[in-house]
């Protein structure tokens, strides 16, 4: 845990969020990602605030959250895991960031813009850029914005790219560890205010509890998932199971109605093989006794070439 703590650097979303409670380099930084604002000051950003949409609603909580003279909003995320649920989960800040831009009566074309801005240590969306930004457009008119005040934007902390200006781009050099202009004032408030943040006992040991709650966590969790996989795998192992009873079902029906047409057919050409050796029985009677041959004679011979019981010689010759 010292070793993770001594190492850790902007990527760290502890650190990250220490580092960023500093007025002036969350100011200068909300500067550099958006330039066009010209901010000139902040109020003191606010680490970890809560809100909540509703009462019985998920609530969230933001890394770095101020607003600025104009009454513009600013939530600041570091994500350092690539969860697969960046899309809803940024939706789901920028409601609960949105809600504080609109005070109780006021016009809904007075409301502030609200700003989202994740730093992810992955490709959020694995389209290779460097930096995302999403507005709602018109799907007809793809190049038409809705002008609504929210504004979502997502860096690609590990590309390399260089699609965003020097002074950004040495921002995210910082954050991805990667060599760095010393001379950047911005650089070396970072550099001081990381040393600041490794110094102070009581956050290192909030860093050490909280990184063993997560290795807990992450253990919980994976047992979890791993109870959910076997249980999965039963499922898919108990529905294969059923299939091959069902399948030997049929196969066994299958075969008891193909046996049951065996002995059909067999039993209509024993029927048939009996109605034949009547029939040539009965003609051979007849034509015995055309010949005078002596009832006794006709008898015996039947009986011998036919291997007839004596009952069914007499029904023979009742007829």
């Amino acid at each position: 845990m010292r070793k993770k703590w001594e190492m850790a650097g902007l990527a760290d979303d502890y650190i990250f969020n220490k580092v960023m409670l500093d007025y002036d380099i969350c100011l200068e930084v909300l500067r550099r990602i958006l330039p066009d604002l010209h901010i000139k000051k902040i109020k003191l950003p606010n680490n970890q605030q809560e809100f909540a949409v509703a009462p019985d609603a998920k609530a969230v909580r933001f890394d770095i959250y101020t607003t600025d003279e104009q009454g513009n909003h600013y939530d600041i995320e570091m994500q350092v895991a690539d969860h697969h649920n960046i899309a809803k989960r940024i939706r789901y800040y920028q409601t609960a960031s949105s809600m504080e831009a609109y005070d109780k009566g006021q016009p809904y074309e007075q409301a502030d813009d609200s700003y989202v801005i994740f730093f992810c240590n992955f490709d959020p969306f694995q389209l290779g850029q460097q930096r995302y930004v999403l507005h709602k457009h018109i799907d007809e008119i793809p190049e038409q914005i809705i002008e609504d005040g929210q504004t979502d934007i997502l860096f690609n902390v590990p590309s390399l790219r260089h699609d965003v200006d020097p002074k950004m781009q040495a921002f995210l050099d910082m954050i991805a560890q990667r060599e760095v202009e010393a001379t950047d004032p911005l650089v070396v408030k970072l550099k001081e205010r990381i040393a600041v943040v490794k110094r102070n006992r009581k956050w290192r040991s909030e860093y050490m509890r909280r990184s063993v709650y997560e290795m807990d966590q992450e253990m919980r969790e994976k047992k979890i998932r791993e109870g959910e996989r076997k249980i999965r795998d039963g499922k898919r192992e108990l529905l294969e199971d059923k299939r091959e009873i069902q399948k030997s079902k049929r196969e066994i029906k299958e075969g008891q109605d193909r046996l049951k047409e065996k002995e059909q057919l067999i039993q209509e050409r024993e029927q048939k093989l009996h109605e034949n050796q009547q029939t040539i029985i009965k003609t051979s009677i007849v034509a015995m006794r055309e010949l005078n041959i002596d009832e006794t004679t006709i008898k015996k011979e039947i009986k011998e070439k036919f291997d007839l019981s004596d009952k069914e010689i007499k029904d023979y010759f009742a007829e």
